[in-house]
């Protein structure tokens, strides 16, 4: 080879940085996915849910528009920053666990000259940026009404969008602190646990929120405001809202605002510190103590799955997995419910808001007369049937999804029985013990064995409704790619159907309990389940085994 060829030109500008680069992979990542295959009809996807999400999020921001001429300016500043603080900041700590802590990226980045510094200030620039697109969204009817407000000026809107993106930064770092804090000061397993438990808790305070939020907004105590109390101090919005007013004006006294907009700055300053700088050196050393696949030496010799083992043998599960792949099945499943840190963090808070909102609309509707409130309760305790099917969604996708070849070149007959064992693992293990423990909940606040006989029509529309997802055609367990847990039109509609079905029967059960015949309507509910579970059972069997994809 010649050694005369000539160079490439150079381009005459600098290189990148690594922080610009990294910013921009972190960010391609975060909207694109994982997957190579498929790479193009991956993004559409995901910039068709980016789009739908920003339109919602928007509607939502038109509720608290709507009393912008009502309210002071500190006082709808501060609304605006808590609902962006629970709607924009949720998402957020849902995008954050796969952003900070990923097991291929160790292998990719953390051989090269990159620090953990680095990779850990460009995914917080890239998640404070995302974070501050959804605000926008759900800020946008409030930039235009806030002007309008008591004391407001055309200096509300620069000032809001200052703010905005202060509190977008102060999330982010509180996350990433909180992320860091865990990886830094608690083990493996722990962690998994308090990201998923974080997260959930998250879910469940926007639904809840949402709910409080326009209450409040009718008390004649915020549409009159004219003191800050000491415990106010310890809100967030409450900072954020004081600065907007101190920038744009108030018809408060300006002397009450400096402490609170000072805490905006100073908090989000200590934070970002703590987050990127004091904790963020032990961020590498803890990434890789989280992707490591062998624990100690005593957690290698603990034998697993013994005690699952056992379970599985012991009557009723023994009579009920008969089928030796269902029963293997149902253990793979149950192990991942337990085990797996990725299924555990897109699972439990995605079924979180299914297991919140009966609940909500149980005692949103409670006022009423007292055949109203039973209504509403029947529908709620059967809304639960959505639980099996949403987590058989999630189930459907792994980051061990090339696993899923063996299916195809194990000796099955036809794959349903791996259907029916994932669906009796998620039964016995999430969609029974929520339906007792709001059972049980509901009959102690209202002292009354009312809840427990209306749970029974749930206690058999369950079964048979966590069926529906196998009629959209062949499923597996974690055979799917993490980006592919996206609803389709056809899950959409199957989820729709079997909600106005719930509804029904839920319904249907308090009317038939007021009527006298609730007794005959079981016995009805019986015979339609048992006649639906045997002809979906036999349209499953009638989808082909189809082989694996090239």
């Amino acid at each position: 080879m010649s050694t005369d060829a000539p160079l490439p030109e150079s381009t005459g500008r600098p290189p990148p940085s690594p922080a610009k680069v990294l910013r921009s992979l972190f960010w391609k990542l975060l909207f694109r996915g994982r997957a190579a295959q498929q790479a193009g009809a991956q993004k559409t996807r995901r910039q068709l849910g980016l789009g739908l999400t920003l339109f919602i999020y928007s509607m939502v921001g038109l509720m608290p528009a709507l009393f912008s001429q009502y309210t002071d300016l500190f006082v709808f500043a501060c609304t605006l920053h808590g609902f962006t603080l629970m709607f924009a900041s949720l998402t957020l700590a849902s995008s954050a666990g796969t952003m900070l802590f990923m097991k291929e990226e160790a292998e990719i980045l953390l051989h090269r000259p990159v620090t953990p510094q680095q990779m850990l200030r460009a995914k917080c620039a890239v998640l404070a940026g995302f974070a501050f697109v959804l605000a926008l969204a759900l800020n946008l009817a409030g930039l235009v009404a806030g002007p309008w407000s008591k004391g407001g000026t055309w200096r509300f809107i620069p000032a809001h969008l200052f703010s905005t993106a202060l509190l977008m930064l102060f999330s982010a770092a509180s996350i990433v602190l909180v992320y860091n804090a865990c990886l830094k000061w608690f083990g493996r397993e722990r962690l998994d646990n308090l990201l998923t438990t974080l997260q959930s808790l998250l879910t469940v305070v926007m639904i809840l929120g949402g709910q409080i939020m326009p209450r409040l907004l009718h008390l004649d105590s915020f549409k009159n405001f004219d003191h800050l109390d000491a415990w106010m101090l310890a809100l967030p919005p409450v900072w954020f809202g004081a600065l907007d007013a101190l920038i744009t004006g108030t018809t408060l006294h300006l002397s009450m605002l400096w402490l609170p907009a000072a805490l905006a700055l100073i908090v989000t300053a200590l934070t970002s510190w703590l987050a990127l700088e004091k904790l963020g050196g032990a961020y590498g050393q803890g990434l890789m103590n989280l992707n490591e696949s062998a624990g100690t030496t005593k957690e290698r010799t603990k034998p697993r799955g013994v005690w699952l083992a056992a379970i599985v043998k012991l009557p009723p599960l023994r009579w009920w997995l008969r089928d030796p792949v269902e029963r293997e099945s149902f253990k793979l499943t149950t192990a991942y419910l337990f085990r797996d840190r990725e299924i555990k963090l897109r699972l439990y808070p995605g079924i979180a808001p299914m297991l919140i909102m009966p609940l909500v609309m149980l005692f949103s509707g409670g006022k009423g007369d007292a055949q109203g409130a039973m209504m509403m309760q029947g529908f709620a305790t059967c809304f639960l049937g959505m639980v099996s099917l949403q987590a058989l969604m999630f189930l459907g996708c792994s980051e061990h999804w090339r696993a899923a070849a063996f299916f195809h070149v194990a000796p099955l007959r036809h794959w349903t029985p791996l259907f029916h064992g994932a669906r009796k693992a998620v039964i016995c293990w999430l969609s029974f013990p929520v339906l007792i423990l709001q059972t049980a909940l509901i009959c102690g606040l209202q002292h009354s064995w009312t809840p427990l006989a209306l749970s029974l029509p749930a206690v058999l529309f369950l079964p048979t409704f966590s069926l529906v997802t196998g009629l959209m055609g062949q499923w597996l367990p974690f055979s799917k790619p993490p980006e592919d847990v996206k609803n389709t039109s056809a899950g959409c509609l199957m989820m729709m159907l079997s909600m106005i079905a719930a509804g029904t029967i839920g319904g249907l059960s308090s009317w038939m309990w007021h009527l006298g015949h609730f007794a005959i309507f079981l016995a009805l509910e019986a015979l339609l389940m048992l006649g639906a579970t045997v002809l979906m059972k036999y349209l499953m069997r009638d989808t082909p085994w189809v082989a694996q994809p090239e």
